[in-house]
């Protein structure tokens, strides 16, 4: 691999850690669009899910005090409802179709959730609702299996309910190191996990643990309102990401 990309690639995965550091998501939506360029699609993807899963890792002791036990077994428990049927539709349904799917719903969610939050970024009370906390874990479960992609709905939810950035970071990234293995388990059976991907893996794990370091001291400087307009920024582009990718995907399956 040329020395421009091994640059290009451990400064991504700086700022993709840092970012997941400090949010609580985001690292395979800033890193697996550069890992495709090294990289072919299913490894690419379970390079960032097992990354992703260090970071949730690391970060768990010091966050779990933050963690809302109540939301995150809610999410557990709808996740392992929505795994097989996520499972059924990877199987399916064109992989295409699905990205455009997810990516509808978390259109709506996203545009939602701008159009409720306003002002309210500011920490509260969170309010739980059974119905709806359940099955964003049941969504998230099936865009997990399908897609491996677990926290986009959750997060969606608490910045809803307008949870403090402890919070939020602390639930999602509990739910991450329920989901990750999951994920990856799947991925290894369905596409199969190779040493070269392994090895990968491990060469970006020390790029990875500085931009830890980074995102820690980032985010004590971050307020509660300029956490919530990151992350509604993050989820538009993870939106469009969806779209751009579907559209990718369902173009390359006509070709």
């Amino acid at each position: 691999m040329p020395d421009s990309y091994w640059a290009l690639l451990h400064g991504v995965v700086f700022l993709a850690a840092l970012l997941q550091t400090a949010t609580g998501f985001g690292f395979a939506m800033i890193s697996v669009p550069i890992l495709l360029i090294v990289l072919n699609s299913s490894a690419a993807i379970q390079v960032g899910m097992i990354l992703s899963l260090v970071i949730a890792l690391l970060l768990m002791p010091s966050l779990f005090r933050h963690v809302d036990k109540r939301l995150l077994r809610l999410f557990v428990i709808g996740s392992c409802i929505g795994i097989p049927v996520g499972i059924f539709l990877y199987l399916v349904i064109n992989l295409g179709v699905l990205k455009l799917l997810a990516g509808l719903v978390v259109m709506v969610s996203v545009l939602t959730t701008i159009g409720n939050v306003g002002g309210r970024g500011q920490s509260g009370p969170a309010t739980f609702s059974l119905t709806s906390d359940l099955g964003v874990g049941v969504i998230a479960g099936i865009m997990n299996a399908s897609l491996a992609i677990p926290g986009v709905l959750p997060l969606i939810r608490m910045v809803q309910m307008s949870a403090t950035r402890e919070v939020i970071r602390a639930t999602i990234l509990a739910l991450f190191v329920f989901s990750y293995p999951v994920a990856i388990a799947l991925q290894a059976a369905l596409a199969g996990l190779t040493l070269s991907t392994l090895k990968m893996t491990a060469t970006l794990i020390p790029v990875t643990l500085i931009g830890i370091v980074a995102g820690r001291i980032l985010v004590s400087r971050i307020p509660q309102k300029t956490f919530i307009r990151i992350i509604l920024v993050l989820l538009v582009s993870s939106t469009l990401g969806l779209f751009i990718d579907a559209g990718w995907t369902l173009l390359g399956t006509q070709s």
